[in-house]
């Protein structure tokens, strides 16, 4: 299979955060904040550019050699910046969000902050970086970067859609993949404008299960590469066929409009460059089998803090008294239960969750299942509330988080852990 070589005089490993009359590119966001472009780097140990001997650094060990932005940011003491980065192609035509992967303490009210780039146009002489504080709009200017690492572009064979890809008995058919559609908008506000970080990939599936169509099934998780060597993760929810959503648009919601058209997620990639890798994700919503169902009963609720539930996390048998309150085989793995906690998060005090974490044993199984819950009970038999967290696992770990809950004494569960379904497509994403 031959390459397309991209190459230019001008490369340099390090680019260093200048404009062509040596001047510092700056940013100032509408906080005061100041962020200065200190440079992009390449190689397998990442350091920013001209602090290279900072005794106070958290340099990253990349063995994969992706690339790398750092930013310097001048903040007002005890106030950190928390943002991403958008990247885009020069002229505009698809982005990319970075969240940062490390920071490092100067001194007080100075920090760098380092985001990998798992994608990015690699093809191009130069990108550019726009921020995007969390909750709020995109802030004015950008950064030119100059590409760290052009490489090859492998000439990949695309099918024409429909594409029909099975696994196990379950047989799903992409029957649509746009790239450049417009993102979903909450209800009361304007469409969205053509700017590509309002952009999303919209698509559309037929799914069929032992040779019969099915609505048991749905796509979630979604990885997206193309052949230059890019690669991003998103997650996919319902289009709405009105274009807008009650909600934000990267929420699942029971008012979710009934009527919709397919799908979409993002980010996606440059569509323009090679053909996309999608490998999707396909979860179980219902009908469960009795193998896949399991209950747990008379589990005791503690209270606790937001400590206590963080400990939780990263229960380890050699540092913690705590023990698994229950355990149980469903669907060849084990499941192990720590005691449901009561406790009010720090960012909304005054609130009263209700946690509950479940280890799976061997946590490598579990990693490709999904826990579902199918029923919630207090000692009374009283439903307790939705969970905001239910589905996929982290790490071997699964965890409910139940909010607003009333003063529960026992808790009831029952459950479904069920084998996700996977299938990978090589198409052409046709533009909006």
């Amino acid at each position: 299979m031959k390459a397309k070589i991209l190459s230019w005089s001008t490369f340099l490993i390090i680019g260093i955060g200048f404009t062509a009359f040596g001047q510092s590119q700056v940013m100032q966001l509408d906080d005061g904040t100041k962020l200065t472009f200190l440079g992009a780097t390449t190689g397998t140990r990442q350091m920013a550019p001209g602090y290279e001997n900072l005794a106070t650094a958290n340099w990253l060990y990349t063995p994969d050699r992706p690339s790398m932005v750092w930013i310097l940011a001048e903040h007002e003491q005890g106030k950190w910046p928390n943002y991403e980065l958008l990247i885009t192609d020069t002229a505009k035509t698809s982005c990319v969000n970075l969240e940062k992967s490390t920071g490092s303490h100067v001194r007080d009210g100075v920090d760098i902050q380092g985001f990998l780039m798992r994608a990015f146009p690699r093809w191009d002489k130069e990108m550019l970086a726009r921020v995007k504080p969390y909750g709020a709009a995109i802030s004015k200017g950008e950064f030119v970067i100059a590409n760290p690492a052009p490489t090859a572009v492998e000439n990949w064979t695309a099918e024409p859609l429909p594409i029909t890809r099975s696994d196990g008995d379950l047989e799903v058919t992409l029957t649509k993949l746009v790239a450049g559609a417009p993102l979903p908008y909450r209800q009361g506000e304007q469409p969205l404008t053509n700017d590509p970080a309002n952009q999303c990939v919209h698509l559309n599936f037929d799914f069929r299960q032992d040779g019969q169509p099915t609505t048991n099934w749905g796509p979630w998780p979604v990885f997206t590469s193309d052949a230059a060597g890019n690669r991003v993760r998103g997650l996919i929810y319902s289009y709405p066929s009105n274009g807008i959503n009650p909600i934000y648009p990267d929420r699942i919601h029971p008012s979710f409009p009934p009527v919709v058209d397919g799908y979409f997620y993002r980010p996606g990639l440059w569509p323009d460059q090679s053909p996309w890798k999608v490998r999707l994700e396909f979860i179980h919503h219902s009908n469960f089998s009795d193998e896949e169902t399991v209950t747990f009963t008379n589990l005791a609720v503690r209270s606790g803090s937001q400590q206590d539930f963080d400990d939780e996390w990263l229960w380890d048998a050699s540092k913690t008294n705590l023990s698994f309150v229950a355990e149980q085989m469903v669907n060849g793995v084990k499941l192990k239960l720590l005691p449901p906690l009561v406790y009010s998060p720090k960012i909304m005090p005054g609130e009263k969750h209700l946690g509950v974490l479940i280890y799976a044993d061997p946590e490598r199984e579990a990693r490709a299942m999904n826990l579902t819950l199918l029923q919630a009970t207090d000692e009374n038999g009283r439903e307790v509330v939705t969970p905001l967290r239910n589905g996929g696992g982290w790490a071997g770990h699964f965890g409910l988080d139940f909010p607003n809950v009333r003063v529960v004494k026992t808790l009831n569960l029952k459950l479904a852990l069920h084998k996700s379904r996977f299938v990978e497509f090589t198409v052409t994403p046709t533009k909006q």
